[in-house]
């Protein structure tokens, strides 16, 4: 009687240390996942940032020659 119990009981914790082993192997795949993540994040923001960096060039760049072009328009007219 005693012995079954003590089999039970080992059966019990058996079962508990392998979902404990289980949920430690989740656990880091998670990890390495949102690890993964957060650096396809921070590649993405470094992207978007270049291409705002840029974009704001291209306007400057455009700014200048439309002010070019209205000193230009603006000689002809006088």
């Amino acid at each position: 009687m005693v012995t079954d119990l003590f089999t039970t009981l080992e059966q019990k914790l058996e079962l508990v240390l392998g979902q404990i082993a289980k949920l430690k192997e989740a656990n880091a795949a998670l990890q390495k996942s949102l690890g993964e993540k957060d650096q396809a994040l921070k590649d993405a923001e470094m992207a978007l940032a270049k291409v705002s960096q840029e974009r704001e060039m291209i306007r400057q760049r455009i700014d200048k020659i439309l002010n070019r072009l209205k000193i230009i328009d603006t000689g002809e007219s006088a």
